[in-house]
């Protein structure tokens, strides 16, 4: 995984975890000693925060460092969510027939 991927992976599994505690970025930066506006690089995955400052968010969130990690959490835009999908059949060559079958019926199944 490219490393600006995983920058804005980990920003958005923050963001995720704060907004699911209720905390502004001014409130989450007060609470672990981080400068907000460093949060929010964070977040949008423009700063690289070193372990100990993860360790400070995660300390704030009242999490684990390893939470942070858990990319399995997705979008909920709905919006983005059928881009993604967009791109990713996209991606998908014409020689992939199987793989087209696959998404298919896995879609056809949620109607």
């Amino acid at each position: 995984m490219r490393e600006k991927k995983v920058a804005e992976l980990l920003g958005r599994r923050i963001r995720a975890l704060r907004k699911s505690k209720g905390l502004t970025q001014e409130q989450l930066g007060a609470e672990c000693g981080v400068n907000y506006k460093f949060l929010g690089g964070i977040e949008r995955g423009e700063e690289n925060p070193s372990l100990s400052v993860l360790l400070k968010i995660a300390g704030g969130l009242g999490v684990e460092v390893a939470e942070f990690f858990r990319f399995g959490y997705e979008e909920t835009n709905p919006t983005k969510l059928k881009k993604i999908l967009i791109d990713i059949v996209n991606s998908i060559e014409q020689r992939e027939v199987e793989k087209l079958q696959i998404i298919s019926k896995i879609l056809s199944c949620l109607k």
